[in-house]
């Protein structure tokens, strides 16, 4: 079980009312689908950092991480 945690930076935390989600994936999954499943627009998110490592959305999550999204202001 592979468990995503998306930490919202900044105001991302009050546009999406919350500091935090999780999302569990049975096999290796890439971050543009964690995010779209999130519902979260590539819009809103300037950089994506997975530990700290900035990384692009085709970026494939292979065990458990914590992303965090850092908005474009």
């Amino acid at each position: 079980m592979i468990k995503v945690r998306l930490l919202f930076i900044g105001y991302l935390k009050n546009k999406y009312l919350t500091d935090a989600i999780e999302l569990n994936y049975e096999k290796p999954v890439r971050v543009h689908i964690v995010l779209k499943e999130a519902k979260i627009s590539l819009a809103d998110v300037w950089l994506i950092k997975v530990e700290d490592t900035i990384v692009k959305e085709d970026y494939v999550l292979a065990k458990s991480s914590e992303v965090k999204l850092i908005p474009i202001i």
